[in-house]
């Protein structure tokens, strides 16, 4: 009997679920229906009008002028451009302005001994020999007339009419070289023996080095003068009140020694003159802004003067 009763009560439950189910559906059935109907809705149209934009507002601004840095007045650049260094030796600085144009080169130095050296000058001899063709068994030189410039190609035996001369020998030797570092090398080298058709005399020439004849002479300037005056070793010469005596020529470097003799002097005076050598000039560079001082550059290296 137990056992039908617990069977009814789980058929009765069993049914209440079902019921409440079905109650559920129809529930949502409903409101489902109602989502589904669509309502009408009205649009008016209407005609489209244009609306104006205001025109932004611009405003222009100007980058102010660049200022002096905190390293000093001479430290002024523009903004996003990276400055250029420069070293200056006057001051051994460093520096983003451009130097002043140094000043012009000095005259030459006035002294009261009264004259000044501008160049030695050698006599070169009348040929030659600066190189030499052909092979071993058939060499032949190449020399050069100084006088006329012409190129003149011979060996031993040619005779040279113009310049009075015979070539009496030519030849050309590989020297052998050692280096201190065990390294051997070759230098060739060409040497000829020129004869002077009247005197006879032997000149031996040498396609390394000019062959120059006769003794170098000085060429000298009176101070305050245009004019050079050329004289060789050993020469006296009176400039005013006061007599000279060249007493020795140096070609390299060039350099005289020079006796003074004169009456406003106690005894000889006697200098070792060498050539005035000018300060090579420098570009122009604008000058500097502000009223910071003016940069001095670094000092110009001197060329030597030519002979």
């Amino acid at each position: 009997m137990a056992a039908k009763s617990q069977d009814k009560v789980f058929f009765g439950v069993a049914f209440f679920l079902l019921l409440a189910s079905a109650g559920w559906m129809a529930l949502q059935n409903s409101k489902l229906s109602s989502l589904r109907t669509s309502s009408e809705v009205t649009i008016t149209p209407s005609a489209y009008v244009p609306a104006g934009i205001d025109a932004p507002s611009v405003s222009t601004k100007t980058w102010p002028s660049p200022v002096a840095q905190s390293s000093g007045p001479m430290w002024v650049y523009d903004v996003f451009t990276p400055p250029e260094i420069y070293y200056l030796e006057s001051t051994k600085q460093f520096s983003v302005t451009l130097p002043p144009p140094p000043p012009p080169p000095p005259p030459p130095p006035e002294s009261r001994f009264g004259i000044n050296l501008v160049g030695i000058k050698q006599d070169s001899f009348r040929l030659q020999l600066v190189g030499y063709t052909g092979g071993p068994g058939d060499y032949r030189g190449m020399f050069e007339n100084a006088l006329s410039g012409d190129t003149i190609i011979g060996r031993a035996g040619k005779t040279i009419p113009d310049l009075g001369l015979t070539i009496k020998s030519f030849d050309v030797k590989r020297n052998k070289i050692e280096s201190p570092d065990s390294m051997v090398t070759y230098d060739t080298e060409a040497t000829a023996i020129v004869v002077d058709d009247k005197t006879g005399e032997e000149i031996s020439l040498t396609n390394k080095h000019r062959r120059i004849k006769g003794e170098p002479f000085a060429i000298l300037r009176a101070e305050g003068a245009s004019a050079t005056i050329e004289h060789k070793a050993g020469a006296k010469f009176t400039i005013g009140d006061a007599t000279y005596t060249l007493l020795t020529i140096t070609a390299e470097p060039p350099s005289v020694e020079i006796r003074k003799e004169a009456p406003d002097l106690k005894e000889p005076e006697t200098k070792t003159l060498t050539p005035f050598v000018p300060v090579a000039p420098v570009p122009a560079s604008p000058a500097p802004t502000d009223s910071a001082p003016p940069a001095q550059p670094a000092p110009a290296t001197p060329f030597p003067f030519g002979t």
